[in-house]
């Protein structure tokens, strides 16, 4: 792991922070200036009220051109479940808009998805990248949907290309559940934390608010007593060497609360594609051989398809934002 990688000292001091409670005026670490990740969990701390208000106002606007769509969704008999910021805000930091997010990740059971577009097209969400077609088929997970300068992106799997993961997602995702509110539940805490470190893999640069997420879930997962549930399915996802390592950094540099028997089973596992990581990394998250190779039947049409349609168009309707 490179050393940019690592958390720095303010992202440690916030941990220690609100690992101790996070009580008003305890915060003993590095002013975080204005361009910090971590500026609006801290502006409190700071005492700087402008960032403060605009951080709340930014959470309270974005989460009600969101609950209409909730709202819906919730009379209609199906949920969405909330994923990083737009459920960890809530649930794990001390005000929403301590959580700083640029949308909110939303993912879906694939047999919802046309039912899900549907719903928020009806609630006045235009639909973005990449397309209801190469969305619809399974070659990309994600689609990005807008409204009033808000985002929203609907995800059916943790890799933009679900083909290249290289093990399984967790059997119970969607199971035990925590309501968040009327149509939105929030994983169960193991699956919650594991979640959060596949999307962490998958990203070049790692943000620092993502280390608070783990250090906060951790917690979470040691209260509920389910790290054998964590462990189970991190292992099954055949990744579980990288996540050892990011859960091992969180443990020694942010004291988080992870049994050294977890980081022990998954360290030790050798799945021989661990090297997807690194390739997704490297890429320009475009349609690769890497997506090719590992795509089976009709999707390996439907993946010959979107790459002649971005060659005749000269479009990018697979480039992942």
């Amino acid at each position: 792991m490179k050393n940019e990688e690592y958390p720095d000292a303010i992202t440690k001091a916030a941990c220690r922070w609100l690992l101790s409670g996070g009580l008003p005026g305890a915060y003993t670490g590095p002013d975080p200036g204005l361009s910090h990740d971590l500026s609006s969990l801290l502006a409190r701390e700071m005492g700087r009220k402008d960032i403060n208000l605009s951080a709340a106002a930014a959470w309270f606007r974005q989460e009600q051109i969101i609950r209409i769509a909730l709202r819906r969704i919730a009379e209609s008999g199906v949920e969405v479940w909330a994923f990083k910021g737009f459920d960890l805000a809530r649930s794990v930091y001390p005000f929403p808009g301590g959580r700083p997010m640029c949308d909110a990740d939303l993912f879906i059971e694939e047999k919802n998805r046309q039912k899900i577009l549907n719903i928020f097209c009806r609630s006045g969400w235009s639909k973005g990248s990449p397309g209801d077609g190469i969305f619809n088929t399974g070659i990309v997970s994600e689609m990005k949907l807008y409204r009033h300068g808000a985002m929203v992106e609907l995800h059916t799997h943790i890799f933009y290309f679900p083909a290249t993961f290289p093990g399984r997602l967790p059997a119970d995702l969607f199971e035990n559940g925590r309501l968040l509110e009327p149509g939105l539940m929030g994983f169960a805490w193991h699956n919650a934390l594991l979640m959060v470190l596949l999307h962490m893999l998958t990203n070049i640069r790692i943000r620092p608010v993502w280390w608070v997420d783990i250090c906060m879930l951790c917690t979470k997962i040691s209260k509920a007593g389910t790290w054998a549930e964590f462990a189970r399915n991190a292992f099954e996802t055949k990744l579980g060497s990288s996540i050892a390592k990011l859960l091992e950094t969180a443990s020694v540099e942010l004291e988080a609360s992870v049994p050294e028997s977890v980081t022990e089973v998954l360290r030790v596992t050798d799945s021989g594609r661990e090297d997807i990581i690194e390739k997704l990394k490297s890429g320009r998250r475009v349609p690769t051989l890497l997506n090719l190779r590992y795509l089976t039947g009709w999707r390996r049409i439907s993946w010959f398809y979107a790459l002649f349609w971005l060659v005749l168009t000269g479009q990018h309707p697979l480039r992942r934002e």
